[in-house]
Formats: C-alpha cells, sequence, structure tokens
C-alpha cells in the first residue's frame, strides 16, 4: 500500500476516533509508514480534538430512576447507564465483542476455566483517595457474595464464585468452585465495578447513594425526582484502549434527569432541557433523523428478543402443536412494520442475533406460513368452530396474555393474525406486577419479557428447571437434556464446543416451542443532539460518553 493511502486510511480512522492515539504508531509501524508522517497525524487529530474539547455538559433523559448505585445492590439497567461513568471494570467489551485491558492490564484463564488471574494496573486511585490494588478486587467480589449485601443481580454474574486469591498488591486470582465460562463478560458489566473499599466500609448504607469509583466522573449529587450529577475526574489517566483518547474526559460534567413518560423526555430533548434521551418514541425516530439538529440510534439489544413466553403445563399451551402454530402463524413483518414502525427486524429463537453463539437454524424453523399453521392444527385434533375459532374436545382454542400498557398494540396485532387460522387471544389488561403473578401461578398462557445479556448464559435463569419455583422459567419447562446442555454451556471454555451445546439449546427450545420470538428489542434506543460527537453504545448498547465532544 503507498503511503499517501496509509495516510488517507488512517487520518479516517482518527477523524472518526476509531483508533486511539497509543494504537496509531502501531497501526503506521505495520503498515509500513514513517514516524514523522505518523506523528504529524498525531499533531491534526490533537488540533482537531481541541476544536470540540472545550469542556461542557451533557444533560441525559432517563425513563426511569434508580434504587441505588452501588454496583452490588442494584439490579436495575438504568442504573449500569449512570454507574459506567463512576466505576471501572477490570476488562471492557469492544462493540464487536472482543474484551480489552481495563483495571487489569492482562489475564490469564486456567484450563479448565476455574481460576481466573488478573494482571492489575498500577498508579489508579479511587475518587477518594484510596489505592487500587488486589485487595479492592478481592473486596468488591466478596461484598457482593455476603448475604447481608443483598445483591439484586451482580451475584448472578459471579456463578459458582469461591474466592479471590490475593497473590501480590497487583496480581489477583479469582477462584470459582465450577468451571465458569461467561467470567471475562460479566467482568466487563458496571455491575461488578470496581467501587472503593474504604467508602463501601465507612458506610455501606451511605453508599448506595454516593457512589465512589475510579472511573472517569466523580459523583456529586443525587437529587430525588429531578437528577443525578457528575462531575470529570481530572487525575483520570487509566482509560481502557477500547476508547479513542488517553486521559481526563473531554466533558466537564454529566448529569442525568428523570423523565418517567414518554412524551415529555421527547419534549425535553426539543426545548433543549435535556441534550439526549433514552427511549424516544419509535414513530419520531423518522422526524428526528429529518432534522439536522438531531441525531439517533437504535440497536437491537443482545440477549432474549421480545419474547412471548408459552406456559407448557397450561392447557391449551401444553399441546405442541398450539405452540407450534402459534409461531408459524404469527406475522413478524406485520408487527415490525406496523407496531416497531419499521424500527426492529423479527426475532425466531430465544437470543437475538448479536448474542455471541447465536444459532441461525432457528430462523428456519417457524417462517410465516398460515396454511402451514392450519395443518398443523388440523392434524392435532383441532378443528374449526362455526365462529372460525377452533375446538378439540370440547375445549375452545383460547389462549390467554396479560397486556400491559407497552405491550398492548403489539399484542392486539398478534391477536388479529393468529385469529385468522383459529386460535383465539384473550388480551387480559394488567401491570407489570399482575403480569408477573399471574404467569406464575399459570393464570395466563402467554407472557412477554425481553431480557438484555452479552452471553447466553442468559438462557439458564430462564429454561433451567430449578427456576420454575420462584424463577425466571415461565415456559415451565422441566427437562433433564436441556438443564444438562445449559448446565455445560456455562462450564465449557472451548469455543467451539460452547458453540456446538448453545446451537443444541437453542434448537431444543425451539422444536419444543417454549417460546414465541418476536422482534429484537430497541429498547437501547437513543436521540441526541447533532452537536454532540463520539456518542456511542457498546456491545450491551449501554451508553459511552468518555470520548464525546461538543462542536
Amino acid at each position: 500500500m503507498k503511503n499517501d493511502s496509509v495516510l488517507d486510511s488512517l487520518a479516517t480512522s482518527l477523524d472518526h476516533r476509531q483508533v486511539s492515539r497509543r494504537r496509531l504508531m502501531q497501526m503506521a509501524a505495520a503498515t509500513g509508514l514513517a514516524a514523522p508522517a505518523a506523528s504529524g497525524l498525531l499533531f491534526v487529530q490533537s488540533v482537531a480534538a481541541q476544536d470540540g474539547e472545550s469542556g461542557g455538559e451533557i444533560v441525559v433523559g432517563l425513563d426511569w430512576e434508580m434504587d441505588n448505585l452501588d454496583p452490588a445492590v442494584t439490579p436495575y439497567a438504568v442504573s449500569h447507564w449512570v454507574m459506567m461513568n463512576i466505576f471501572d471494570t477490570l476488562v471492557w467489551r469492544g462493540t464487536d465483542g472482543t474484551f480489552y485491558p481495563g483495571l487489569a492490564d492482562s489475564w490469564e484463564i486456567n484450563e479448565d476455566g476455574t481460576v481466573y488471574t488478573f494482571t492489575l494496573k498500577q498508579g489508579v486511585t479511587f475518587h477518594d483517595g484510596t489505592p487500587f490494588n488486589a485487595e479492592a478486587v478481592k473486596f468488591t467480589f466478596d461484598h457482593i457474595v455476603d448475604p447481608e449485601t443483598r445483591s439484586g443481580f451482580a451475584s448472578s454474574l459471579l456463578g459458582p464464585y469461591d474466592q479471590t486469591e490475593v497473590i501480590d498488591e497487583f496480581t489477583a486470582a479469582v477462584h470459582f468452585s465450577a468451571p465458569y465460562a461467561p467470567f471475562l463478560d460479566s467482568a466487563s458489566q458496571a455491575f461488578l465495578g470496581i467501587p472503593s473499599p474504604t467508602a463501601v466500609q465507612a458506610d455501606r448504607e451511605a453508599f448506595l447513594r454516593n457512589p465512589v469509583g475510579t472511573g472517569f466522573m466523580k459523583f456529586v449529587e443525587w437529587v430525588q425526582n429531578s437528577h443525578i450529577a457528575l462531575e470529570r475526574n481530572d487525575d483520570y489517566n487509566w482509560a481502557s484502549p477500547v476508547f479513542a483518547h488517553e486521559g481526563p474526559a473531554y466533558l466537564d460534567k454529566i448529569t442525568f434527569r428523570f423523565y418517567l413518560d414518554n412524551p415529555t423526555r421527547l419534549a425535553a430533548l426539543e426545548a433543549g432541557d435535556a441534550n439526549l434521551v433514552q427511549g424516544p418514541l419509535l414513530n419520531e425516530i423518522p422526524r428526528l433523523n429529518d432534522s439536522s439538529d438531531f441525531a439517533t440510534n437504535v440497536p437491537l439489544n443482545p440477549g432474549l428478543p421480545a419474547t412471548m413466553f408459552c406456559d407448557t403445563t397450561k392447557a391449551p399451551t401444553d399441546d405442541l402443536a398450539v405452540r407450534q402454530a402459534l409461531n408459524i402463524a404469527l406475522d413478524r413483518e406485520l408487527i415490525v412494520q406496523i407496531g416497531m414502525f419499521g424500527q426492529s427486524r423479527g426475532a425466531y429463537g430465544p437470543l437475538w442475533e448479536t448474542t455471541p453463539y447465536y444459532s441461525a437454524e432457528v430462523e428456519e424453523l417457524y417462517p410465516f406460513d398460515p396454511e402451514r399453521a392450519k395443518q398443523v392444527l388440523e392434524e392435532a385434533g383441532w378443528v374449526e368452530g362455526s365462529d372460525g375459532i377452533r375446538e378439540k374436545d370440547g375445549q375452545r382454542l383460547t389462549v390467554s396474555l396479560p397486556a400491559t400498557d407497552f405491550t398492548t398494540p403489539f399484542d392486539e396485532l398478534s391477536q388479529g393474525v393468529w385469529k385468522d387460522v383459529g386460535i383465539e387471544l384473550e388480551l387480559i389488561p394488567m401491570d407489570g406486577t399482575a403480569a408477573d403473578e399471574a404467569i406464575a401461578n399459570s393464570e395466563v398462557n402467554l407472557y412477554n419479557n425481553s431480557w438484555v445479556s452479552s452471553d447466553p448464559v442468559v438462557l439458564n435463569n430462564l429454561f433451567l428447571s430449578k427456576n420454575i419455583d420462584g424463577g425466571f422459567n415461565w415456559s415451565k419447562w422441566a427437562n433433564e437434556e436441556l438443564d444438562e446442555l445449559l448446565t455445560s454451556g456455562e462450564a465449557t471454555v472451548d469455543e467451539e464446543e460452547r458453540t456446538e451445546i448453545y446451537r443444541q439449546i437453542q434448537a431444543h427450545i425451539m422444536e419444543n416451542a417454549l417460546i414465541v420470538p418476536v422482534y429484537g428489542n430497541p429498547g437501547a434506543a437513543i436521540a441526541y443532539e447533532s452537536r454532540y460527537n463520539d456518542v456511542k453504545q457498546d456491545f450491551r448498547n449501554y451508553l459511552w460518553l468518555y470520548d464525546v465532544t461538543v462542536s
């Protein structure tokens, strides 16, 4: 490649903040570019960056107010949006799924996946001046599994955690009682962010609303029902190479404001009271995109897509033919285009396509085919009644579904297409809490849910038989073969073996029609003022603000 082509390529990468300064020299060397030319690009990037590095503030409008900001305690995704600015993690996960150094410079995994040994960064300090070291890592994980902590979600990310061994000041070995393949993914989430042991031990209760980490932003205040304010950590000098620059953040301040209803949140954006908002109404996306003042991003979350769970213990969804017909007769394209305003795509399995180990084989099982759905029902003995709804042995083919304010528009579309093949969908209005109780008590046949996850181990929560009572196995499918596969998937470190295991898991779930996948979940959609540059979302679609500048 000629030098001018190399320069063009690297300049483009720098202009879009696709590489960091430290990576530029490595890329230049690999392509034979002379050091003076590369240094010139660094100068150009520096001058260009300064145009947008005058500080400034961003106000982020959230759709909910979290319970607390202790990573070990809170279970809520909305907390993650704030915490990832305050806390660093041992590793970071790039948008391509690759793991990058964080508070750990490097790591090693033993052969059976029971010990993860981290070599930690030196010279890192918490916001309160406490030095970061291996003892802080040990404290973090021990604090999470301590029953007194009452962990809401972080403890599940630690799986079969046993202990953390402090080998020396900057080497920590995390031990598990059984092989645990998802741990790097867990360690890259803010729920396993490293807090200041000093601050937590001083007052656990106070720490819930006064978080102290090592992140690029420091906590300032939390005004209930109003906002959370963060300010730049000017001492920050240990950014992960996953980001596009080093040193302190460009922004001086980040404020998270709470707007609990969609119209108010969008109005705040257009009035300038908020600069970026979470969850804009999907029907507003085209209008915002037509304006040069705004930009949008509508990523689809990894993990479980928007899905209806079928209670396999309650008639008539205890009949495999009924569950299969529900899948075959669902017009996902209609739901996406009308219900989602074209801002999603149909889903066909228990994992969305961006989730690691996704199997595309599930897409072939249940293509939309009303005539085939009718045939499946006919062969199972469900005959058409006088009003078009099918019957069998005196039982009407009626399936019930809790309809919340959010799901009703999509549910009504499903109701229409299923009626065409002789299935009656009974929509029962109720709020989310009532819907949870209804499916737990087998009072309804179907249940809507989705789950953001960057590792397929989330399927253990949803389909292990031990999670039927008091857990999240809403299909209530107790199957020894599936249990063995799910347990093996969590414990298998070998990539090829894990891929095959999760292929079998996804095939089992869909061949038995335990769920009706509907569409990719656009719950992390954002809209923001276009004067904000380098707004990014990570592998799980959480917001990255470290590289953001203001034009």
